[in-house]
């Protein structure tokens, strides 16, 4: 696979050489992220690295962040067009069609997902509902998310009894391994762990190092689940606007970014953990039964957020997604 892979992204910037000078396009990107939270933000950089290294100045992206606009309410005036373009995370507006959520749940696999019509259903479903056209859906990296904790699993390996921080998607872990869901953002979580509100929290695999989770945690749970999937959406009329030169880079710098970061993201999670080892942060081990109920859940909990939010789609993707093996 790593092979195919390598011949796509040389593939990806030779269908964007164009002839002839353009104006470049100017865009503004709103995300749910800053740079405090490296390896989601990785991901972002990465694709503005590609779009660069694909098209130079053909399509100029200026970034702004949560601050502007917090990340649940950051749909909306991208679907309208006070922006551009949005990086961010299905969760954050599953009460308006996010459908994207749901890859989460999907195998770490950029070929077989746009092979088996899976990219596609999901940027259709977005330009249908939101007025939003996607141009790449990238998996942060091959490990997805985990739970971290202030004391030890219990002897039983669960968390029976606690209260665990985790927006809608880990409900169904937190649930499984016997704790209670707390919703809190991420900005919270530090302060929330140092007050006791919360006794341990379900974020991204890497993160902890970063976000200084760890001056307030000292444990993190194996295995990880899921994988983290977080799309890059270009406003429909601004799409439009776009010549195709502008277009291509955007598509091509997609397509390249979903066959790096996999890759690029288990370095940065890696590194990470190497770091964490050093500030003493201990890896506890889910008993396999726990861990197979852990597996279920995350499959099952999506897939049932995303027919709630999603009830005109959720069947059709989950059909193209199953048929391809692609997820339980």
């Amino acid at each position: 696979m790593k092979r195919t892979w390598t011949s796509l992204l040389a593939g990806a910037a030779l269908a964007v050489a164009m002839v002839g000078a353009v104006e470049a396009a100017s865009l503004k990107l709103l995300t749910s992220w800053n740079k405090n939270n490296w390896p989601t933000y990785a991901v972002l950089q990465q694709y503005l690295d590609n779009v660069k290294a694909i098209g130079g100045d053909t399509v100029k992206i200026n970034v702004q962040g949560p601050e502007v606009v917090p990340p649940f309410e950051q749909l909306q005036p991208v679907a309208s067009g006070v922006f551009d373009m949005l990086f961010t995370h299905g969760v954050y507006h599953a009460g308006s069609k996010g459908i994207a959520l749901v890859a989460d749940t999907i195998d770490v696999d950029p070929l077989r997902r746009r092979e088996a019509g899976i990219w596609d259903f999901i940027d259709k479903y977005y330009q249908k509902h939101n007025n939003l056209k996607m141009v790449t859906l990238p998996a942060a990296s091959f490990d997805g998310y985990h739970m971290f904790l202030k004391e030890p699993l219990s002897p039983a390996g669960d968390v029976k009894g606690r209260k665990i921080r985790g927006t809608l998607s880990y409900h169904g872990v937190i649930r499984a391994l016997g704790g209670s869901p707390v919703v809190l953002p991420g900005s919270q979580i530090y302060t929330a762990l140092e007050k006791g509100v919360v006794d341990g929290a379900c974020w991204p695999a890497a993160g902890m190092l970063s976000m200084k989770h760890f001056e307030v945690a000292k444990y993190r749970v194996r295995p990880t689940f899921g994988s983290s999937n977080v799309p890059v959406l270009v406003n429909l009329d601004s799409w439009n606007k776009l010549n195709d030169k502008e277009k291509g880079v955007l598509l091509a710098a997609g397509r390249r970014t979903e066959l790096e970061m996999p890759w690029v993201g288990s370095q940065i999670l890696a590194e990470e953990t190497r770091e964490l080892d050093k500030h003493g942060v201990k890896t506890l081990h889910l008993p396999p039964e726990n861990a197979a109920l852990v597996k279920k859940a995350w499959s099952q909990s999506l897939w049932d957020v995303t027919r709630k939010c999603c009830g005109d789609g959720a069947d059709g993707l989950y059909k193209l997604a199953k048929n391809a093996g692609m997820t339980d």
